[in-house]
Order: structure tokens, then C-alpha cells, then sequence
């Protein structure tokens, strides 16, 4: 995470048994929520990302909002076998 202002992070995500990832909420939850705690940030935080922009806001209880955009960015199918577990 890098601090860009008071109201603007910076993050990029690797998630565990995915990889590199373009963008993530609870990422940006997580990350928004510690630069809020240790004062480096405002309580309204625009999370910026590879995949885009999500804004955060967190209230005097620590609950976070996430509000932003969606997108698909993969499609396919799961073969019927795959649930036979």
C-alpha cells in the first residue's frame, strides 16, 4: 500500500492460489481501514488499483462501505464432473 494523500491509497494484490490480481474489495476494505487506523488517512478513501478506482468509507465504529463499479473479466465452464467431490 502506498499513501497518496489523506484521501487517495495506492494498492496492488497477490492473492494466495490466484496470483496477481487487478482489483479486489475486501483488499481495498483491509487496506483502507489500516491507513485509517494509524491516522495516515481520512475517514472517506479512494482506493486506487491496476483494475480501477473503489471508494471506501469507514464510520466511528470502524464499519467499512465499499462503493464502485463492476466488470466481468472472465467467463467459461465448469465441467459437471468438477462437483462429484
Amino acid at each position: 500500500m502506498k499513501v497518496l494523500d489523506q484521501d487517495n491509497i495506492q494498492i496492488e494484490i497477490w492473492e494466495r492460489g490466484a496470483g496477481y490480481t487487478l482489483a479486489s474489495g475486501s483488499s481495498s476494505c483491509a487496506a483502507a481501514l489500516v491507513a485509517y487506523r494509524l491516522g495516515l488517512c481520512n475517514a472517506e478513501i479512494t482506493v486506487h488499483m491496476p483494475g480501477g478506482e473503489i471508494e471506501i468509507s469507514i464510520d466511528d465504529d470502524f464499519n467499512v462501505n465499499m462503493t464502485g463499479p463492476v466488470a466481468r473479466v472472465w467467463q467459461g465452464n465448469i465441467a459437471e464432473e468438477a462437483f462429484d467431490c
